[in-house]
């Protein structure tokens, strides 16, 4: 059933001031998987390990949307219990000192990639048919930032993941389409995509924070922690560590991108 309307304004005030979850949370999560004697891995540590049949483990994975200094919060967290994670930037959170600092502590860092979705907003495309037909510049778009902001760092890069966005829902495609082609992946150095089927299919759980009043979904990572299951736990930062500037920010701009792109 969907909430009132004044309800979900409510939330939403909530969540731009006061984000639902915690680093003290983040903590606990994670002091709770090392006493149940889970393992911890990145995404390309988990790629290339020989998981026992019995063993319990997470993949942390942090797509890092909207504020890239908490990432370090994150980190110190991690820092602490000596367990690594994957970290996921964007073009408008492209933090060199942060990324190189992650990478020092021995952390996975990637690029969290959004060519084609932002291709359609600019080029006002709202069809997936017509889409399909500019696949070759949106992938000549993508080269040409993944080797321009390769070129910012002083290690190497080569994971990616998606981001989701709004156009999804009236495009019915998400980010990863153009990257399905083997060969392009190959020229462009990447190991992996976060989103690919044989990966996913490998650790099956799929957890990721969510703003209230949902927290979690589909059920939070304490509760498959208590059952023993393994799993890949997503979160971001603005759902941790408070930052109303940065969020309103973020929402005005996400807005008039919608305003702009629906209405032309």
């Amino acid at each position: 059933m969907k909430q009132p309307l004044w309800q979900r304004a409510a939330y939403k005030l909530q969540n731009i001031f006061l984000p639902p979850h915690s680093i003290k949370e983040y903590d606990s999560i994670i002091k709770l998987a090392k006493n149940n004697g889970y393992r911890f891995y990145t995404l390309q540590g988990f790629l290339n390990a020989n998981i026992e049949k019995d063993e319990a483990f997470i993949i942390l994975r942090h797509d890092i949307d909207s504020d890239p200094r908490a990432a370090l919060l994150f980190a110190g967290v991690e820092q602490q219990h000596q367990v690594q994670a994957s970290y996921f930037f964007r073009r408008i959170t492209w933090d060199t000192k942060v990324m190189s600092t992650l990478h020092r502590r021995e952390h996975e860092v990637g690029y969290h990639y959004e060519e084609l979705s932002d291709y359609a907003k600019a080029h006002h495309i709202k069809d997936s048919a017509t889409l399909m037909q500019h696949l070759p510049a949106i992938r000549s778009v993508f080269a040409e930032n993944l080797g321009n902001l390769r070129q910012t760092l002083d290690f190497d890069l080569c994971t990616v993941a998606a981001h989701g966005d709004f156009s999804y829902q009236t495009l019915d495609v998400g980010n990863r389409f153009f990257l399905k082609d083997p060969e392009f992946r190959s020229k462009m150095g990447i190991v992996y995509e976060a989103y690919d089927e044989p990966l996913v299919e490998r650790y099956r759980n799929h957890v990721s924070d969510k703003p209230s009043p949902e927290s979690y979904f589909p059920t939070s990572p304490m509760e498959l922690i208590k059952r023993r299951e393994s799993f890949l736990f997503l979160s971001h930062p603005r759902w941790w560590v408070p930052n109303p500037i940065g969020n309103i920010r973020s929402d005005v701009i996400a807005n008039y991108q919608k305003l702009r792109w629906y209405q032309q």
